[in-house]
C-alpha cells in the first residue's frame, strides 16, 4: 500500500511537470539560482557537477525543518536517526553511517560555516539562523577538511551583513511546546558589523508511563550565536562566531517491545515475568511505556569558536585561514536500560569531546591561468580531537533477585552483598590527530567541456586505552575487567577525477570518479568479555562512479537534475549489539548502485511543485563473518554463530525514498495580504536494521505526511503560520534491536536462532502555532 502511493505521487508529480530540489526558492514565476560552496567557492548549484542538494532558510521554513534531523524528509538517500542516548546520532547517506556514541568518525561529515564537528550528537542543537543546508553524496575526499567516504553535510549560518535586520519570532505547539527565537543584525559602521541570534525552547514529551502515570520526554534547550565580521581593509575580511548551547530533560527515548518478532509463548513467558502490561505490548506501537525510571538526567552542552579570515592579494588570489574550537559534554543518566517494570540496572553515560581546527586555503580566480583555462584550490588542513566517553553501571534493586537468580545462580550471594551503585565502571579516552594536503584544479578543455582532477594525502593517528573496573563480581553478565592501551595510525590518498560538459546553458552533463577514506580507530564500548584485538578496526574506503545531468527548462519554470551512480565501499565500519553491548567490526564490503533525482516547477501562476526521488540497490560483495542470529548458540540443534551474508542486502538501505511538496499562494487580497497552503509527503521503504539481517529486524515502510499554512501582511514584514507534522498519526518503528538480557526472560528460540525484539517509535502527530515579525 505504500508503494502505491509512493508511486501515484511521483507520478502526479511528473504529469504535472514538477521537479527540482528544495534548494531553488521562487521568484516570480521561475525558479531562482541559488548559490552553493561545495567546491569552496561560490557557485551556482547547476553549474556543479556533484549530487547536491541545498536548502534554503525559505525552504526549511515553509518546510517545517527546524533540526538537522527534518532534513530526512526532504533530501532522499539521507537518513539521521538517534538511539537511546541522545549523543547515538547517525547520520547515513545511501545507507552508510554509524552512530556517535562510539569513538568511529563519522561516514556522513558535519560541518557547519566549514568548520568539521566530530560528533554528530553535537549537531543537533547547533541549527540556529542557519542560512543554508547543503547535503553532498559521494565520498568527500578533496576539498572537505576531514575525508569522508560517503557524503558530508554543511550548514551555513547567517554571516553579519551591511544593512540593519531584525526578527523575532514565537510559536506554541503540541505537547506543551513553546518556543522563542530572535535574531538581530547591526552595521556598526563601514568596517564592522555584529549579528546576535538566540532560541529557547521546551516542551513536555509525549511518552505516556503507565508504571507511574507520569510523561517523559521534555527538554529544555537555549542556544545563541553572536557574530562579527570586520574589514580591515577592502581585501582583508575576518569573520569571528562564538556559539553556546545547552539542553536539559530526562532523556528518555520511546521504544516499544515489537510483538510481531515473538509468538504468543514468547510473550505470555515475557510479560510473566516483567508485568509488562498488554496495553503497551501493541502492534502497531502505543506511544505508551511501562518502565522503571531511576535518576533521570539529560545534560548537553557545548560551545564553539571560530575564526575565518580572507585575504585577497595580487592577481585576485584569495588565501583564506579558518581556525575553530569545539567543547562539546554530554550527560546522560537513562534511568533503566532494560525498558521494563521490573528495577533492573541503570547506566551514567559522558561524552567529552574537545576539538580544535585549522585549515589554510588558497584559490585562484577563475580561469588565472593558462590563457583563462586554468584554475585551483588548494590547502593545508590540521585536525584535533581529545574524547572520552565513560559508563557507569548501577544495579537496581531487583538484578540480583531476578538476573542472577535466572542466569548465575552461584553469584547471587555476592549480588547481594556486594556494591550496587558503581557496580562496573568503564571509561574510554582518545586522542586523535590528523593531518591533510589537497589541490583541484579546473581546465577548460573547450569553452563547454571541463576536466577537473583532485588529490589529497591523509594522516592519522589515534592514541588511547580501555579501563573498566567491576566492583560487583554479578556485574560479569555485563561486563568485564580490563585495562588495554591502544594505538592506531594511517594514511591515505584520495582522488577525484570529473568531466562536465555545459551542453547548453541551462543543462550540464557529468562524468565523476572518486574515492573515500574514512580513519580506523579504537572500540570505545565495553563488554562481557575483553575484546582485546578486536578494540581495533581497519579504514574504510570507497570507490564511486557518478552520472548525472543538471538542467532548467522553459524559462526556468522546471528545473530537473539527476545522478545515477555506483560505490564500491571496502572495510565497511559497522556497529554490532550483542544484547549487552555494541562494539565496531569491518564487515567487509558492499556495493550501493541507484539514481537520485529532485526537481522543482512552476506550472502555473502561484503554484509550486518540488519533489525528490531515490533508488538503491545496496548488498555485501564479501561480509563471510556476520553475526549469527541472536539466539543461535552452535549445537547440534540450533545454528551457527557466524554466518555469510555475503550476496544480501545491507541495513538501512531502503530500495525506495522520497519526498513530494506542493504550495499554492494567493494574490494579495484585503489590502494586500497573500495566504500559502502548502503539503508535503515523504516516504521510506523497509530496512533491515540489525547487522545479522534477521527478518525480525525488518523495519517496514512509513509515509509522513505535513502541512503548513501562512498568512503574510502586505508589506512581508510579518506572518502567521499552523502546521503539523505526522498529520495522519502514522504508528512506526525507526530502528530495532534484540532486547536487552533477553535470555533471562524465556524469550529465545536456538533452534531459529529467533528472540524478542525492542524497536524504537516515531514522533506522533504534532501541531504548531507561529508567529514572527522582522525589522
Amino acid at each position: 500500500m505504500h508503494n502505491r502511493h509512493m508511486w501515484l505521487a511521483a507520478a502526479s508529480a511528473l504529469a504535472m511537470a514538477g521537479t527540482a530540489g528544495t534548494a531553488f526558492a521562487q521568484e516570480g514565476n521561475a525558479v531562482e539560482e541559488v548559490v552553493v560552496t561545495a567546491q569552496k567557492r561560490a557557485e551556482n548549484i547547476q553549474d556543479v557537477p556533484l549530487s547536491i542538494m541545498a536548502v534554503s532558510s525559505k525552504a526549511m521554513e515553509a518546510k517545517n525543518v527546524v533540526n538537522v534531523r527534518g532534513l530526512e524528509r526532504i533530501v532522499p538517500n539521507l537518513r539521521i536517526d538517534t538511539i537511546a542516548q541522545s549523543a547515538g546520532v547517525s547520520l547515513r547517506i545511501r545507507g552508510f553511517g554509524a552512530s556517535s556514541n562510539a569513538a568511529i568518525d563519522p561516514s556522513v561529515a558535519p560541518y557547519i560555516d566549514g568548520v568539521f564537528i566530530p560528533r554528530p550528537g553535537a549537531v543537533l542543537t547547533t541549527f540556529l539562523d542557519v542560512e543554508s543546508a547543503e547535503v553532498l553524496r559521494g565520498p568527500q575526499g578533496t576539498l572537505f577538511g576531514r575525508n569522508a567516504t560517503v557524503g558530508a553535510i554543511s550548514l551555513r549560518t547567517a554571516a553579519p551583513g551591511d544593512s540593519f535586520a531584525a526578527k523575532g519570532a514565537a510559536e506554541i505547539g503540541a505537547y506543551g511546546t513553546h518556543k522563542a527565537e530572535g535574531m538581530v543584525n547591526v552595521p556598526v559602521n563601514d568596517q564592522l558589523a555584529l549579528r546576535f541570534a538566540l532560541t529557547a525552547n521546551e516542551t513536555d514529551g509525549y511518552i505516556k508511563n503507565r508504571l507511574d502515570g507520569k510523561t517523559y520526554g521534555w527538554s529544555d534547550t537555549v542556544a545563541g550565536r553572536a557574530s562579527a565580521r570586520v574589514k580591515l581593509t577592502d581585501d582583508i575580511v575576518w569573520t569571528a562566531r562564538l556559539d553556546y548551547a545547552r539542553t536539559n530533560g530526562d532523556g528518555v527515548p520511546l521504544n516499544q517491545v515489537d510483538t510481531s518478532t515473538a509468538s504468543a509463548a514468547q510473550l505470555a513467558n515475557f510479560t510473566a515475568k516483567t508485568g509488562q502490561p498488554g496495553a503497551v505490548l501493541t502492534y502497531p506501537p502505543s506511544r505508551e511505556i511501562s518502565q522503571a525510571m531511576n535518576n533521570l538526567n539529560l545534560k548537553d552542552r557545548q560551545y564553539g569558536l571560530t575564526s575565518d579570515l580572507s585575504i585577497n592579494f595580487a592577481g585576485d588570489y584569495t588565501a583564506r585561514l579558518i581556525n575553530a574550537y569545539r567543547d562539546w559534554k554530554n550527560l546522560q543518566s537513562d534511568g533503566d536500560v532494560v525498558f521494563t517494570p521490573v528495577d533492573l540496572l541503570s547506566r551514567d553515560s559522558t561524552f567529552d569531546s574537545q576539538s580544535q581546527s585549522h585549515e589554510l586555503q588558497i584559490l585562484s580566480p577563475k580561469g588565472a591561468l593558462l590563457d583563462g583555462k586554468l584554475d585551483f584550490v588548494a590547502g593545508l588542513y590540521y585536525f584535533q580531537e581529545d574524547y572520552e566517553i565513560g559508563e557507569n553501571f548501577t544495579l537496581g534493586s531487583r538484578y540480583c533477585g531476578f538476573v542472577i537468580a535466572a542466569a548465575a545462580p552461584a553469584l547471587l550471594n555476592a549480588c547481594n552483598a556486594g556494591p550496587k551503585t558503581n557496580a562496573a565502571v568503564g571509561l574510554f579516552t582518545q586522542k586523535a590527530k590528523s593531518r591533510a594536503a589537497y589541490i583541484q584544479a579546473t581546465y577548460a578543455i573547450t569553452p563547454t567541456l571541463d576536466l577537473i582532477l583532485g588529490a589529497r594525502e591523509t594522516k592519522d593517528t589515534k592514541s588511547g586505552g580501555f579501563v573498566e573496573a567491576i566492583t560487583n563480581p554479578a556485574a560479569a553478565l555485563l561486563r568485564v575487567n580490563e585495562t588495554t592501551a591502544l594505538k592506531f595510525k594511517d594514511s591515505q590518498p584520495s582522488w577525484r577525477a570529473n568531466l562536465s560538459w555545459h551542453v547548453t546553458d541551462d543543462v550540464l552533463a557529468f562524468l565523476t570518479y572518486s574515492t573515500g577514506y574514512k580513519s580506523g580507530g579504537l572500540n570505545s564500548a565495553g563488554g562481557a568479555s575483553a575484546l582485546g584485538q578486536k578494540r581495533l578496526f581497519a579504514s574504510e574506503t570507497s570507490k564511486d562512479w557518478e552520472a548525472g545531468v543538471k538542467s532548467v527548462f522553459f524559462d526556468r519554470k522546471l528545473l530537473l537534475n539527476v545522478t545515477a551512480y555506483r560505490t564500491d565501499l571496502d572495510d565497511f565500519q559497522e556497529r554490532s549489539f550483542d544484547g549487552v553491548s555494541f562494539i565496531i567490526r569491518n564487515a567487509g564490503s558492499v556495493r550501493a548502485q541507484g539514481f537520485e533525482l529532485e526537481g522543482q516547477a512552476r506550472p502555473i501562476e502561484h503554484v509550486a511543485i518540488d519533489f525528490g526521488l531515490a533508488y538503491l540497490d545496496s548488498t555485501f560483495t564479501a561480509n563471510r563473518t556476520a553475526p549469527g542470529l541472536p539466539a543461535c548458540n552452535n549445537s547440534a540443534t540450533s545454528c551457527k554463530t557466524v554466518q555469510d551474508l555475503t550476496g544480501k542486502r545491507t541495513t538501512f538501505a531502503p530500495k525506495w525514498q522520497g519526498n513530494l511538496g506542493a504550495e499554492y499562494t494567493t494574490s494579495p487580497f484585503a489590502g494586500g495580504f497573500t495566504l500559502s497552503v502548502r503539503g508535503d509527503m515523504s516516504y521510506t521503504g523497509r530496512v533491515f536494521s540489525t547487522n545479522d539481517l534477521n527478518p525480525q529486524g525488518v523495519v517496514d515502510s512509513f509515509t509522513l505526511y505535513g502541512g503548513r499554512i501562512a498568512l503574510t501582511s502586505p508589506d512581508k514584514s510579518w506572518n502567521v503560520a499552523l502546521f503539523g507534522e505526522n498529520l495522519t498519526n502514522e504508528h512506526y518503528f525507526r530502528n530495532k534491536f534484540v532486547h536487552t538480557l533477553d535470555a533471562i526472560y524465556g524469550v529465545r528460540v536456538p533452534a531459529t536462532g529467533a528472540t524478542l525484539y525492542r524497536a524504537f517509535v516515531g514522533a506522533p502527530r504534532t501541531w504548531g502555532l507561529r508567529a514572527a515579525k522582522t525589522f
